[in-house]
């Protein structure tokens, strides 16, 4: 069966949305500078890509959480490097991904301060593939860029069943051509953070991986609220005030769910209803999926240690102690006192 595709319109959908991953995105009208003249104190640029999975943040502003615990937030559409954007005080904090914790471990100033949310990594397969869980991938043709987080889960997946991530054959595809390959046979399947195997799977594809249910990954956060320890270090009290908001928007978005799919596309953050096929009921399944989550400091420590466990399955680890007992200890004591700030109560 050949999968409805969505080749026409994804250069759209492809420009404006990155998910969660941190792709760089074209700048819409309605983006906002970080530069400008001399801030108040409270002042803090929230940095959004344009995925659900940034929810927390959209909520946070639109709901007014964040001027309750104190702060005058400002939202940016990144649309470069955001090492460059800390460094010149553009940007003060964003979703934090996993594929930021090997520039954090090489000195990249940037620091967890809170929880955010489980559940944005997914994969999708083309039924006729045959692929219905990781352990079906081995002699497949996958699209999941080697070293990257969607990757790395699947490799460690595979290493946990006993398969051998080496025989899958792994590729490179932009996040928007990932489903049209699919449709034409160049690849078997592929993995990214959402919404992309979202729309493939309601265009047929089959869902064969996902944080939201696979044993292993369903457990822990795959995003993290992520703060430049320059602002964090310049402006302390910011820390806190700033997991006060998440806070309120989390118990917001798993309250409301519908409420919260309305502000976020009435707000213009997320586009939906693009010709690639990226809707508000899409958008609003996502947000139901999610376990949104904030000021869980045994959830950080736990998923902390499991996704640099995984980094490590999957090979990519490259320095580590191979002792466990050493390599715990460089995870929970050396990385996690260079890595996490936590701010929250």
């Amino acid at each position: 069966m050949k999968l409805s595709g969505v080749a026409a319109g994804t250069a759209a959908l492809g420009g404006l949305l990155s998910g969660c991953g941190g792709q760089v995105t074209n700048a819409g009208d309605g983006a906002k500078e970080g530069k400008g003249s001399a801030k108040p104190d409270n002042h803090v640029v929230l940095g959004y890509w344009g995925g659900t999975c940034e929810a927390p943040i959209y909520i946070g502003i639109e709901k007014g959480y964040f001027k309750e615990a104190g702060l005058e937030p400002e939202a940016l559409l990144i649309t470069s490097d955001v090492t460059a954007l800390m460094a010149n005080d553009e940007l003060d904090c964003f979703e934090l991904t996993p594929d930021k914790f090997k520039p954090m471990e090489q000195g990249l100033e940037l620091a967890i301060i809170d929880s955010l949310h489980k559940g944005c990594i997914q994969g999708a397969a083309s039924p006729e593939s045959g692929i219905k869980t990781v352990e079906d991938l081995e002699g497949k043709k996958v699209a999941a860029a080697m070293g990257s987080i969607p990757q790395i889960q699947i490799a460690s997946q595979m290493v946990l069943a006993g398969k051998d991530p080496s025989k899958v054959e792994w590729l490179t595809y932009p996040s928007a051509q990932m489903e049209a390959a699919m449709n034409a046979g160049e690849i078997d399947a592929f993995a990214q953070y959402d919404p992309w195997a979202d729309i493939a799977v309601s265009n047929g594809a089959t869902k064969f991986f996902s944080d939201t249910f696979d044993e292993g990954l369903k457990d822990y956060l795959c995003c993290f609220v992520g703060m430049s320890t320059k602002t964090l270090n310049a402006r302390p009290e910011i820390g806190p005030m700033l997991s006060e908001g998440f806070a309120k928007a989390a118990e917001f978005l798993t309250n409301n769910p519908e409420e919260a799919a309305d502000i976020i596309v009435k707000g213009g953050y997320v586009p939906v209803n693009t010709d690639a096929g990226f809707t508000r009921d899409i958008m609003l399944e996502e947000i139901k999926a999610y376990t949104w989550s904030s000021g869980d400091r045994k959830l950080i420590d736990d998923s902390f240690h499991e996704v640099w466990m995984q980094i490590n399955r999957a090979g990519a680890m490259e320095d580590a102690p191979t002792d466990p007992e050493e390599l715990n200890r460089y995870i929970d004591e050396t990385l996690y006192s260079k890595m996490v700030k936590y701010q929250g109560k």
